[in-house]
C-alpha cells in the first residue's frame, strides 16, 4: 500500500489539461486535423483574395500570405497554451472547483485506488484505469478519455515509495493502458 498526500499546484493542473487536450501522443491525429483545417481555410481565403483582387503582383501577394501563414502556424502552440491557461484560471475561480487544489490523498493498494480530497472520495479498481501517462512532473492515471488521477512526482518522496508505485503500476496496469490508438 502506498499513501501519497499533496496539494496540486495551478501549474500542474494546467499541465494536465494541456496534455489531455493537446499535447498527448494520442492527440497527434487531432493536431494534424486542426492544422489541416486551419491551413485549408487560410489557403482558400488567400487564394480567393489574391485572385479576386486583380493585382499585378500576385507572386508578392502569395509570398506575403505565405509569410503570415508561417508566423501563425508557429504561434499556434502558444495560442493553444494561452487558451487552455485561461480556461484553467476560469475553472479554478469557480467556488465549486476550489477543492481541485486542496490537499489530496491518493491511496494505491493491490485492491485498487482511493482518491480523495476535501470535497470527494472516489474508489477505483485497477480495471477502471484505461490509460497511464507519465510526463516529466506527473503521472496521469486516466479513468476515461478526459479525467485522470493526477499524481505529481514530487509527492513520491522516497526511493521505497517510488519502487512501490512502480510495482503497483506495473503489476496492475496492462501494457495497453500505456499505449492507446491514434485519434
Amino acid at each position: 500500500m502506498l499513501v501519497l498526500k499533496y496539494h496540486l499546484t495551478e501549474e500542474e493542473y494546467f499541465d494536465y489539461n494541456y496534455y489531455t487536450a493537446w499535447s498527448a501522443p494520442e492527440k497527434k491525429g487531432y493536431r494534424i486535423r486542426y492544422y489541416g483545417r486551419v491551413f485549408l481555410l487560410y489557403a482558400a481565403v488567400a487564394v480567393l483574395f489574391i485572385l479576386g483582387s486583380h493585382s499585378r503582383q500576385k507572386v508578392i501577394d502569395f509570398i506575403i500570405f505565405g509569410a503570415i501563414a508561417i508566423v501563425y502556424f508557429l504561434l499556434v502552440p502558444w495560442l493553444i497554451k494561452r487558451s487552455i491557461g485561461r480556461r484553467v484560471k476560469d475553472i479554478l475561480k469557480q467556488p465549486e472547483n476550489q477543492h481541485v487544489l486542496s490537499e489530496a490523498e491518493v491511496i494505491l493498494m493491490d485492491t485498487g485506488i482511493i482518491d480523495k480530497d476535501e470535497a470527494s472520495e472516489s474508489k477505483y479498481s485497477w480495471d477502471a484505469i484505461v490509460r497511464k501517462a507519465e510526463t516529466p512532473f506527473c503521472y496521469y492515471l486516466y479513468t476515461n478519455s478526459h479525467h485522470a488521477i493526477v499524481i505529481p512526482k514530487r509527492a513520491v518522496r522516497h526511493a521505497e515509495e517510488k519502487k512501490e508505485l512502480e510495482r503497483l503500476l506495473n503489476q496492475h496496469l496492462s501494457l495497453t493502458s500505456e499505449f492507446s490508438e491514434e485519434d
